[in-house]
């Protein structure tokens, strides 16, 4: 894996960039967050039917421990398989993201469809020292791309160059 760019360089020449490590412990407690919440729904759904079936013991002794307890194992692998396959690069003609785990997706945004962008920085990423760019697009059915994991120096760098606009063109 590479690690990402300083920020002094925009990466305008279109070469790949994956996110910085320090990301993946954000992946990995949002993912964790959500496995556990899968795993709470399931037992919902379960204790009813073990009641029914008259196996309590079975339930909270194994299911219970069980599912609370493995639901991590599946999250950890996914937050980090999640962070190794997305990576983004600025080119010249704009904003390109490569991601997905299952289903994969290859997004280019041109600068010419960028109405605003936004920075946003949450509590684990503002303790991590990382940020998140928010792009707005014009003429487009979903309208914003996200890519979060960025250092807060290079997101910032991303998005003035992103909206750079040369002076030809004014």
């Amino acid at each position: 894996m590479t690690e990402s760019t300083p920020a002094a360089t925009p990466g305008a020449n279109g070469q790949f960039e994956h996110l910085d490590p320090r990301a993946r412990w954000g992946f990995r407690l949002r993912a964790l967050i959500g496995f556990e919440l899968l795993g709470v729904f399931a037992l919902m759904l379960l204790v009813p039917l073990a009641v029914k079936l008259e196996l309590p013991g079975v339930l909270f002794r194994w299911l219970i421990p069980l599912v609370l307890l493995l639901m991590p194992l599946p999250a950890w692998f996914y937050a980090g398989a999640r962070w190794r396959r997305m990576r983004y690069a600025l080119g010249p003609l704009g904003l390109r993201i490569q991601r997905g785990v299952w289903w994969r997706s290859d997004t280019l945004v041109p600068r010419s469809r960028v109405q605003h962008i936004d920075l946003h920085r949450g509590p684990l990423d503002r303790r991590l020292g990382l940020a998140g760019l928010r792009v707005y697009t014009a003429g487009s059915e979903l309208g914003k791309l996200t890519l979060n994991g960025l250092p807060h120096e290079r997101a910032t760098a991303l998005r003035d160059a992103l909206i750079r606009v040369d002076d030809d063109v004014l």
